[in-house]
């Protein structure tokens, strides 16, 4: 079950519907922090380089690891930046379901997550806050 918070982390759920504004190919940081329970769990960063065609073709959308299926569904937009979405992922070990809400631009976003998992192994509502911003240009 872990498996599928931390597939929803590293594939970019939070720019899967999120990315109201095109997002500029370079190299870009993204970090994660989750709480449960209240309790705060350890924050991760990571950079990636997306280039123009991953972006042309939906890479940065990607939400699926070959073992989870996610989908997105009742997208809002509104013309600030701001969205939300509600999502469900389903794997082999159970299923996620949450809805999510943030803000764009064209090189960053923040997106807050809630969710619940299925079983539910005493975790609760999940909640996790993603960050992105352009670095730059890939090298």
């Amino acid at each position: 079950m872990k498996r599928i918070a931390v597939t929803l982390l590293l594939t970019g759920l939070a720019t899967a519907a999120g990315a109201q504004q095109q997002m500029q190919p370079g190299r870009w940081e993204m970090s994660s922090a989750m709480k449960m329970q209240s309790m705060q769990m350890p924050g991760q960063k990571w950079t990636h380089c997306f280039t123009a065609q991953d972006i042309a073709d939906g890479k940065q959308h990607k939400m699926d690891d070959g073992r989870s299926k996610c989908s997105v569904s009742d997208m809002k937009a509104s013309g600030d930046s701001s969205y939300s979405y509600s999502f469900s992922c389903n794997s082999p070990d159970g299923s996620m379901a949450g809805q999510a809400r943030g803000n764009s631009t064209s090189t960053s976003f923040n997106t807050e997550i809630r969710m619940r998992m299925k079983p539910d192994q005493g975790m609760g509502e999940l909640t996790q806050l993603i960050t992105g911003r352009r670095l730059g240009d890939c090298k």
